[in-house]
């Protein structure tokens, strides 16, 4: 573990985050230190930072200052957040979103934007092919990792392939000839873009792991060491599953049987979003009821939108569990919706009755997880 960090719960099936969006929206230093020590009275374990979003950069890292929002955290903001975390117990995670979600990284490195089989310009995506592109991965996720010190980060990794209900034309295996080039003169000849995907994303692991730091990455697009792909994602990564868009894509328990830990960041019931359609409910109240009549830990998505689950079985006592536990997850797509205090008055209406479920079902040290 990195010096002077505070445990995050990865280690031993206890983590309770929560991820919040301060890539979109500005939140005030002392307003998250505040959240902070709200979070260690509700007994939660880590804050993810998603630091970075397609529009803005939300903090001044070291030697990337000029990427940053006007309203960005400076250095002395970040040390403040730093030191009452550690005071309060609560381990940071940072997160730089790569390779998609990235066209506010990407200013003045626009020979680095992802082009497409038309030649259309993609200015959101990496073009993970390109040689710099990787430089500039390491360097942007390990100027995030001395400004927040901890035993993990989050490496991203979400929408940056084609989601399931875009057009043929964005489906195409070659959409991205790059890509595929890039995958096969790596990789060898039957390599897809998901290769080239699997190759960055391991090296940014890899990277973290020898900070002695765990690296998270978000599900979208990791193909399970089971169906053979040509570059496995990692087994050291931890995958943060939020989402299963169709029967086909694959589910927690494809990762788990690739030999993957796994957190549950439930996208229908743990996604608390600030959109242009409204502001969430209280309590946690979602499309299909409360939150606490309906979350589990081990109750991960199994359709999204559907209300249809894959439920986990626990683990017998004494064997590690590859559940490590679960993350509520604010974003703020319309960050203008509501005010600092006001989200944060909201918010807590969903703290409470997730730290409640997390507490309840979580296991004693070396015992297996309950339902």
């Amino acid at each position: 573990m990195p010096c002077g960090s505070t445990p995050t719960g990865l280690h031993d099936a206890r983590y309770v985050g929560l991820s919040l969006d301060v890539g979109r929206k500005a939140f005030h230093p002392g307003a998250v230190i505040g959240l902070i020590r709200r979070m260690a009275e509700l007994g939660f374990t880590a804050l993810h930072l998603h630091l970075t979003e397609t529009h803005r950069v939300g903090v001044q890292l070291p030697g990337f200052e000029h990427l940053a929002a006007p309203d960005a955290w400076d250095a002395e903001d970040a040390a403040q957040i730093v030191r009452a975390a550690d005071a309060a117990g609560i381990a940071l995670i940072p997160e730089i979103d790569l390779p998609s979600h990235a066209g506010a990284l990407l200013a003045g490195r626009e020979h680095l934007h992802l082009r497409d089989r038309t030649g259309a310009v993609h200015p959101d995506r990496l073009d993970i092919s390109h040689p710099e592109a990787l430089e500039l991965a390491l360097a942007l996720t390990e100027s995030a990792a001395r400004m927040f010190p901890g035993e993990a980060i989050h490496l991203g990794g979400d929408e940056f392939f084609a989601a399931p209900w875009e057009d043929e034309e964005a489906q195409r295996a070659d959409r991205f000839p790059s890509l595929v080039e890039h995958a096969r003169a790596v990789a060898g000849p039957e390599s897809t873009a998901l290769d080239s995907y699997a190759l960055f994303m391991n090296a940014l692991a890899e990277r973290a792991l020898e900070r002695g730091q765990i690296p998270l990455l978000w599900n979208d697009h990791i193909v399970p060491a089971r169906e053979h792909p040509q570059v496995p994602i990692t087994r050291e990564a931890v995958v943060d599953v939020w989402i299963r868009w169709r029967e086909w894509t694959p589910s927690v328990t494809d990762y788990l049987d690739s030999g993957h830990r796994v957190i549950n960041s439930h996208g229908d019931q743990l996604y608390f979003v600030l959109s242009a359609d409204g502001v969430p409910e209280p309590h946690g109240r979602r499309r299909f009821g409360l939150l606490a009549d309906t979350f589990h830990p081990r109750r991960f998505m199994g359709l999204a939108a559907q209300d249809v689950h894959v439920e986990i079985p626990p683990v017998p006592v004494g064997e590690a569990d590859p559940v490590l536990g679960a993350s509520l997850s604010v974003w703020c797509d319309a960050p203008e919706v509501l005010g600092e205090r006001e989200t944060f008055a909201l918010l807590d209406t969903w703290l409470v009755p997730f730290a409640r479920i997390m507490h309840r079902v979580r296991p004693a040290r070396g015992q297996a997880s309950g339902t």
